[in-house]
């Protein structure tokens, strides 16, 4: 007990960038490797993308569907800081605008808000436009049809841009705003987002538990713009599948710039030395 007084103590008094520092360390020893500042790593980005193909390749053969995780990350998102006033942008219009905490308002006691949202990769630029038109061409070909029955036209259409990680950009992801709620309100007063990703990877027969943070800031983007509607085409050519719940309507979109990735997977503390 003495042991966690004093630690607490310790913390306590701690100033931010001792803090800072040291968790950076703690990070560092843990995970085993340093931060990555650019862009998605190749283990992470290649996670990403099986985890997808799997799940689409199931739709396909009529397996029972799984719980997404690739596709639905917790964000947590949290008002502007004191000494922080950096806001959210879109490519038209400062959303920002009206939406700043009031001089003297009080702080929330839990300033952080935290959802699941589906959030995806996005192709590099000069697959943008191809595969938004395919996309589009797809699903008004399929509309006619059972979902049942254009399943494969579908899934064809989203394996072709996965079948190789080289077609996304790695320092950027996006998804669609849906409610209008807590979250967006956190975006307009600030820009910085935190996805934690939590997963299963299975090679030749054994499994590895697979977990990373994705620290960056987002940009709001409109219904003109190029990205939003590569995003909105991507979930329109699975919109009535059971495992989608129907939407009438996106005001928005999201890009996230990602500017640091952290590993979270877990490891077992017996195969470390202490030093």
């Amino acid at each position: 007990m003495n042991r966690f007084r004093e630690a607490k103590e310790m913390y306590k008094t701690m100033d931010d960038a001792t803090y800072k520092a040291m968790d950076t360390a703690m990070a560092d020893k843990a995970a085993g490797h340093k931060i990555s500042t650019a862009g998605l790593p190749a283990h992470c980005l290649d996670w990403l993308v099986s985890s997808r193909l799997n799940f689409i390749n199931d739709m396909k053969s009529g397996k029972p569907l799984r719980y997404f995780s690739a596709h639905l990350p917790v964000m947590a998102t949290w008002p502007n800081c004191s000494h922080d006033q950096n806001q959210a942008t879109s490519h038209d219009t400062n959303h920002g605008a009206g939406h700043n905490t009031s001089a003297g308002q009080s702080a929330p006691e839990f300033p952080v808000n935290m959802t699941v949202k589906g959030i995806g990769l996005i192709p590099k630029r000069g697959q943008l436009q191809y595969y938004t038109d395919l996309f589009e061409t797809v699903t008004a070909s399929s509309r006619t049809l059972p979902p049942g029955d254009s399943i494969s036209q579908r899934v064809d259409a989203m394996a072709g841009l996965y079948l190789n990680p080289a077609n996304f950009d790695a320092t950027v992801m996006g998804g669609l705003e849906i409610f209008g709620g807590k979250t967006l309100g956190n975006i307009y007063r600030n820009a910085r987002t935190s996805l934690l990703y939590v997963g299963m990877e299975h090679c030749r027969g054994s499994m590895k538990y697979v977990s990373f943070q994705v620290n960056g800031e987002i940009t709001i983007i409109e219904k003109d713009d190029p990205y939003y509607r590569y995003l909105l085409a991507s979930r329109k050519l699975f919109e009535y599948d059971r495992f989608h719940l129907y939407q009438p309507d996106y005001p928005y979109g999201y890009l996230i710039g990602v500017r640091e990735v952290m590993d979270k997977s877990p490891w077992s503390r017996q195969f470390k030395t202490n030093e």
